[in-house]
C-alpha cells in the first residue's frame, strides 16, 4: 500500500482519502479507487459518479464485475504479488472484451516458463515469472525460502533477480496475459489434477456472475455464486466449455454475496460451514449424459438466503449415467506382489522375450551336444547355421506374422484367461528374431575356428578341403555379424537409431549375398568330382535354405509401389494420412516412405472398411511431430508416398483376444487404438487417453469420435492438468471395468513403467517392447 495507493498518489499531486470503517463516505470523495474485487462487488458505481478510475489486485476478478465497471469509466485489471513490490501487470479493460491482467508494466518483466525453465509459447500453459526494478531481495531471516522463490533472471543477464509467483498464465496473441489459476491450489478429482482457481475463473468469466468461488468439499468440487438470480444451466454451460467434466462443480451453492475477511477477500472457512450446514432436500438429476438439470429450491438453516443445487447420478438411471461418473480413479492402488529380487527377475528380466531367445539357444546347444557325441560331417555346421538364418528372417516376414497373429488372436474368448493372457504375448516373437540371428553367427563363428584349427592340424578326418576364397568371404560375414550384433544392442541401438536400420538394411542385404557366395564355394570345395556344381547346389539343404531366406526379404519389395495420399492437417502438430489402395486388419502398421532405399517409417493404420464423406474405404494413420521427417509432412503434406510390403499386424491385434479391455494411450499412440475403438464389436472397452491439448492438437472431429464410441473414455490434457498418473488410473479403471486385460501405447519409457506397474499387482498389462 506504500509504494503504489499512498505514495503513487501523493507522488502525482493526488489527494489520499484515509477511509474509516464507513466505505461509503470514503468512496463519495474520491475520483480513484484501488481495492480488491470483492470489495468492488459491494458497490454499484451509479452510486459513486465521482469514481472515473478503478483498478482491483489481489485476488481474480470476475467478467461481470469488470464489464460493469468499465462501463462507467476506466477499470483496470491488475495482478503482480507484494515480492515485487507493486502491481507488475494491467489491463485497461473494454466492456464486452474477454479479461486479461493485461501487460507488463514499466520496468517491469514478465515471463511464463514450463517445468524446465524455458519460455512457453503463445496459448501454452505456464508459471509466472516476474523481472524487472519492482523485485524484492527475499524473505528476511528465511533463505530456505528465498532460494527456491527468487533466482538470477537468465534472460536480463545483469544479475538482477526474477520470482516465481505461482500463477499459471498464458500469453494471448496480442501480448497480454490470461490468468488460470495457481500451482498451490491443485486438488485431485477422479485422478485428475485440478486448479481451484482455474474453475473460480471460468464461473468468473460468464457474465451472469457476480463473484464466485470454488472449493473441494468432501472429495467433491462445490462452487459458490453471487448473485443468487444466476442461470444455473447458463453457468453449468459455460463453465463446460472451459473446464473437463471432472472440474465443473458437482454442487453449486447461490448466494446474494459472498461473505469476506478483515482484508476484503473471500472468506473461505465460511463458504465450507455454509455447504456444510443441512438443507432440506436433494434432487437426483438423471439425464447426466443429456447435461440437463432439475434443481431443487431450497433455504438454507444460515441467515443469508441461499439457492443450492446439488447434481447426482441417479442409481435408478444406469443406462443414462456417465460411465466415468461410476469410477474412482485416484483410489489407492495395492503394493506390489513379491519383493525384490524376485519381482525384478520375473517381470523385468524373463519377460517372453528372453524366453523365446532362450528357447532357441536351448535347441542350438541341443544341436551341439548331438554332433559333438554323434559325430557329424562339416555339412552339418552349414545346415545349423542355414536353419538359424532363415528362422530369423522368416519370423520378420509380413506373411509369416499376419499368420502367427490370426492364429494366436482367434483363440475364442470362452477359452480360459491364462491361456489368451499367452496367446496376446505374441509380440515378444522377436526373441526368435534375436536368438536365431545370435546363433547363425556363432554358429558360422564356430565353423570358422575349426575351419583354420583343420587346415593347421591333422586331427580332422573327413573335414574336407576349404579354399582361400571361401574362407575370406566366411571371415568377412563374421565380422559383419559382429557390427550388426553391436548396433542391434538396445542402449547403442536406440542412441543411433536411423545408423541402425540403415546397417541392418544394406549390411543385412550385403551379408545375404556373400551367404549366397559363401555357400556356393563350399559346395564346389565339397562336391564329389563326378558331380556338377549344380547337382550339389539343388541336393543342398543350405542351398535351400538360403532360398526361402532370401524370397523372404524380396517379398516385402515385390510389394512396393507408389500411392497416392489425402493428407488432413489436424494441427501444426499432427496431420493425418488417408490411403485407399487396401483396408488392413484392426491392430495393424505400415510402413511409408518418401526414399524408400533409406528410410522406412511405421505407423499404426486406421481402418475404413466403408466410404465414408467422399473418401473411398481404405485406412488412415496419424503423424505427429516427433522429429524432422514427421514435421515435414506436417508443414508440407504429401500427395503420394511409397509402400511396401502387407500392413502387419502389432501390439493392438491382441486387443480381441480379452471380452473387456481398457485402452491406455499418450500423444499419437491413439491412432494404434482408435481402429479398435471404431470397430465397436470387437469387445468392451475403455481408454485414458494423455495428451496436450488434444481438441487443438489432434481436432475436433477425432476426439468426438472417442467420446461418441466410448461414452466413459477418460481425456487428458497435460497442458491444463499435467501428467496423469497411468499407473493409478490404469489400475483402478482396470479393476472397476473389470476388465481382463490393459492395453498401453506410449512411449518406451511410459509403456514399461505402466506394464511393469500393473503387472506387479496383479493387473495383466501388454505394451510394445521396442525390440526393433
Amino acid at each position: 500500500m506504500a509504494a503504489w495507493e499512498m505514495l503513487g498518489c501523493l507522488c502525482n499531486g493526488g489527494t489520499l482519502i484515509l477511509r474509516g470503517s464507513d466505505w461509503r463516505q470514503a468512496l463519495a470523495q474520491m475520483d480513484v479507487l484501488i481495492c480488491t474485487p470483492s470489495i468492488l462487488a459491494k458497490y454499484d458505481p451509479k452510486e459513486f459518479p465521482s469514481i472515473r478510475t478503478v483498478a482491483t489486485a489481489g485476488e481474480p476478478s470476475s467478467q461481470r464485475l469488470a464489464d460493469t465497471w468499465a462501463s462507467h469509466g476506466r477499470y483496470y485489471n491488475c495482478c503482480g504479488p507484494t515480492e515485487t513490490t507493486i502491481v507488475n501487470t494491467m489491463h485497461l479493460h473494454v466492456p464486452g472484451e474477454p479479461l486479461s491482467i493485461g501487460k507488463p508494466t514499466p520496468n517491469n518483466n514478465v515471463y511464463l516458463l514450463d517445468d524446465e525453465g524455458r519460455q512457453v509459447a503463445i496459448g501454452e500453459t505456464g508459471v509466472m515469472w516476474a523481472g524487472g526494478l519492482g523485485v524484492t531481495a527475499g524473505y528476511v531471516g528465511l533463505p530456505e525460502k528465498t532460494a527456491e522463490k527468487y533466482k538470477v533472471d537468465p534472460f536480463l543477464q545483469d544479475g538482477s533477480m526474477m520470482y516465481n509467483t505461482g500463477d499459471l498464465c498464458r500469453w494471448r496473441e496480442d501480448g497480454n496475459v490470461d490468468i488460470l489459476g495457481r500451482c498451490d491450489d491443485q486438488i485431485k478429482i477422479k485422478g485428475f489434477r485440478v486448479e481451484l482457481d482455474g474453475v473460480t475463473s471460468s464461473m468468473n468469466s460468464c457474465a451472469e456472475v457476480d463473484r464466485a468461488a470454488a472449493l473441494l468439499i468432501e472429495g467433491e468440487i462445490h462452487g459458490f455464486i453471487a448473485p443468487q438470480t444466476c442461470n444455473l444451466e447458463v453457468l453449468r454451460e459455460h463453465v463446460r466449455g472451459k473446464q473437463p467434466y471432472y472440474a465443473i462443480p458437482t454442487q453449486f451453492h447461490f448466494l446474494d454475496s459472498l461473505p469476506l475477511t478483515a482484508n476484503g477477500k473471500i472468506d473461505k472457512k465460511a463458504l465450507k460451514a455454509l455447504a456444510a450446514a443441512p438443507v432440506e432436500t436433494v434432487v437426483p438429476i438423471v439425464d447426466v449424459l443429456k447435461k440437463q438439470t432439475l434443481p431443487t429450491v431450497h433455504q438454507n438453516l444460515l441467515s443469508t438466503s441461499v439457492l443450492s443445487m446439488t447434481e447426482v447420478a441417479s442409481s435408478s438411471s444406469s443406462s443414462v449415467t456417465a460411465a466415468d461418473e461410476k469410477m474412482d480413479l485416484e483410489a489407492a492402488v495395492p503394493e506390489k506382489t513379491l519383493g525384490q529380487p524376485y519381482r525384478g527377475l520375473w517381470y523385468r528380466v524373463l519377460i517372453v522375450y528372453r524366453l523365446l531367445l532362450t528357447v532357441v539357444g536351448l535347441f542350438n546347444i541341443g544341436a551341439a551336444l548331438v554332433l559333438i557325441f554323434a559325430g557329424f560331417k562339416r555339412e552339418w555346421l552349414g545346415i545349423i547355421t542355414a536353419i538359424n538364418l532363415t528362422t530369423a528372417v522368416l519370423v520378420r516376414q509380413e506373411l509369416v506374422i499376419n499368420s502367427l497373429y490370426t492364429i494366436t488372436c482367434n483363440v475364442p474368448r470362452s477359452w480360459p484367461l491364462w491361456i489368451r493372457k499367452r496367446c496376446g504375448h505374441i509380440y515378444h516373437l522377436g526373441g526368435v528374431h534375436s536368438g536365431a540371428a545370435v546363433f547363425a553367427g556363432l554358429w558360422l563363428f564356430g565353423t570358422n575356428i575349426a575351419d583354420e584349427v583343420c587346415m593347421f592340424t591333422d586331427k580332422c578326418h573327413n573335414w574336407g578341403y576349404q579354399s582361400l576364397a571361401s574362407r575370406v568371404v566366411s571371415w568377412m560375414l563374421s565380422h559383419m555379424f559382429v557390427l550388426m550384433f553391436v548396433l542391434a544392442w538396445p542402449s547403442i541401438r536406440k542412441r543411433h537409431h536411423d545408423m541402425f536400420e540403415k546397417t541392418h538394411r544394406f549390411a543385412g542385404w550385403t551379408m545375404l549375398g556373400l551367404f549366397w557366395v559363401q555357400t556356393v564355394l563350399a559346395l564346389n570345395d565339397s562336391k564329389p568330382s563326378s558331380m556338377t556344381l549344380g547337382g550339389a547346389c539343388v541336393r543342398s539343404p543350405a542351398f535351400w535354405l538360403l532360398a526361402v531366406a532370401t524370397l523372404s526379404i524380396a517379398s516385402s519389395w515385390m510389394f512396393l509401389r507408389k500411392v497416392p495420399v489425402e493428407a488432413e492437417v489436424l494441427s501444426d502438430h499432427a496431420v493425418r494420412l488417408h490411403f485407399d489402395y487396401t483396408v488392413p486388419v484392426n491392430g495393424s502398421f505400415t510402413r511409408i516412405s518418401h526414399q524408400p532405399l533409406l528410410e522406412w517409417h511405421s505407423f499404426a493404420t486406421i481402418p475404413a472398411p466403408e466410404a465414408v464423406n467422399g473418401r473411398k474405404k481404405g485406412y488412415s494413420l496419424v503423424v505427429s511431430n516427433a522429429g524432422d521427417w514427421t514435421r515435414s509432412c506436417i508443414n508440407n503434406p504429401p500427395t503420394s508416398m511409397w509402400v511396401r510390403g502387407l500392413p502387419t499386424c502389432g501390439v493392438m491385434r491382441i486387443a480381441t483376444l480379452f471380452n473387456r479391455v481398457v485402452l491406455i494411450a499418450t500423444g499419437s499412440g491413439i491412432g494404434p487404438v482408435l481402429g479398435h475403438i471404431q470397430d465397436q464389436g470387437a469387445c468392451a472397452t475403455q481408454l485414458i487417453w494423455s495428451t496436450s491439448r488434444p481438441e487443438e492438437t489432434f481436432g475436433e472431429g477425432l476426439c468426438a469420435t472417442i467420446r461418441d464410441k466410448v461414452p466413459g473414455a477418460v481425456i487428458h490434457d497435460t497442458k491444463k492438468m499435467g501428467r496423469p498418473d497411468l499407473v493409478k488410473m490404469g489400475y483402478n479403471m482396470a479393476k472397476q471395468f473389470d476388465a481382463e486385460a490393459v492395453i498401453i501405447i506410449a512411449n518406451e519409457k511410459i509403456t514399461k513403467k505402466v506394464v511393469y506397474g500393473l503387472e506387479t499387482r496383479g493387473v495383466s498389462a501388454f505394451g510394445a517392447i521396442w525390440d526393433s
